[in-house]
């Protein structure tokens, strides 16, 4: 039966209703493939999607700074240097190379990353598309790929989408944007038809491969869920087997502290009935909403208090805004003035427990002599590097 084409205006209305503005990590990478290689999945953004189909987007050609949004192939040598060390790093698993492109990257993403290199050879025949982005430097990156899974002799097309800007001291970086300004931007951008070609292309040509083999298409229909699975019990195997520091410590041990930890949102985002895309939506919530965080979970979500009951909000949407209960009345509070390591001890060595974003507030209990701050995060004793704290 054939398919009625779809308007612009419609299929704008359905990607923003359908897509999160991605975090431009690997972590995701094989899904985008998988449904249909769409990107920069935009989290909730309901009451803009109505407003932007209103203006008629489509109709825009060039941006309020004069931009044209001009697709261009390998025109940046050091962005395509980049691109193929990092997608390297990820058939690989160079944690090490991941971490140094990828801005606020963290670490259950890095585990799901190294469950995927598991079953990925390779990432070959890297091209990269860019499209010049407002800020100065920065540039949506478009980069199609032929992915070889292990086993199969077949290679997939995909298309990735990223937002690579440079950091406060040049150094190139794909960045985690939640920037209403720069999604609207992106929209703009992959409205231009040679944009939507070129995913549309990979996309009929990847269906057609999976279509010719049963088997490598049931495989990657459950690939992102069998990857996030064995990544939740991987971090639950290391937790439990974690043995304790063999560093004399003159602390006395701590009595259990109930602590109660509150969360805001970043942006407007779903409050689901489980810990997952699939999960029912139970309503919205945006910045300015505090809320009672009862748990953060392993596979990158967190458990709520929403309206009298139980909800879930995936925890890279959340920010700590406080904390109470502690035994101390006079609480002191240090904030994250970037993004920013809570490690498990005083060391660069030490097991990163959690990443908190610039202005994230962090219960003080010590500002040490030694370069370190020792906090409370999540009802733990954690510890930070006092230079990025305030």
């Amino acid at each position: 039966m054939k398919k009625e084409k779809k308007s612009f205006k419609e299929n704008i209305a359905a990607f923003l209703d359908e897509h999160f503005f991605l975090t431009a990590t690997l972590v995701f990478a094989i899904i985008v493939a998988a449904v249909a290689l769409i990107v920069f999945k935009v989290a909730d953004i309901r009451d803009e999607k109505a407003r932007i189909a209103k203006e008629g987007m489509e109709k825009v050609e060039l941006s309020p700074d004069g931009r044209d949004y001009a697709l261009e192939r390998n025109a940046h040598p050091e962005i395509n240097e980049v691109m193929e060390e990092y997608y390297h790093a990820l058939a690989v698993y160079d944690g090490a190379v991941l971490e140094k492109y990828l801005m606020n990257v963290n670490q259950n993403e890095l585990a799901k990353m190294e469950v995927m290199a598991d079953y990925i050879e390779s990432y070959d025949n890297i091209v990269c598309y860019t499209q010049k982005a407002e800020a100065e430097g920065a540039y949506y990156v478009h980069v199609s790929y032929d992915l070889k899974m292990k086993g199969y002799e077949e290679k997939l097309p995909g298309v990735y989408g990223f937002y690579f800007c440079p950091d406060e001291n040049g150094n190139p970086k794909i960045c985690k944007e939640n920037d209403v300004k720069v999604m609207k931007d992106f929209y703009v951008a992959f409205s231009k038809q040679e944009v939507q070609d070129l995913y549309n292309t990979a996309a009929l040509s990847y269906n057609e491969i999976l279509d010719s083999n049963e088997k490598l298409k049931t495989f990657m229909q459950g690939f992102d869920e069998m990857a996030t699975k064995e990544m939740t019990v991987r971090l639950a195997q290391m937790k439990a087997t974690e043995q304790p520091s063999e560093e004399p410590s003159e602390e006395p041990s701590e009595e259990p502290v109930n602590v109660t930890v509150y969360v805001e949102p970043t942006t407007t985002v779903n409050v689901r009935a489980s810990a997952s895309e699939k999960g029912e939506i139970k309503g919205q919530v945006g910045p300015g909403t505090k809320l009672e965080r009862v748990e953060e979970l392993l596979n990158g979500w967190s458990h709520v208090k929403f309206n009298g009951g139980d909800g879930y909000i995936r925890s890279d949407y959340l920010k700590v805004v406080g904390e109470e209960g502690g035994a101390d009345a006079g609480t002191k509070y240090v904030t994250a003035k970037e993004g920013v390591n809570i490690r498990q001890k005083a060391s660069t060595d030490g097991k990163i427990i959690a990443m908190v974003e610039a202005g994230t507030k962090l219960e003080l209990i010590e500002k040490g002599s030694d370069g370190w701050t020792k906090v409370k995060y999540n009802g733990q004793t954690a510890y930070v590097k006092s230079e990025y704290v305030e």
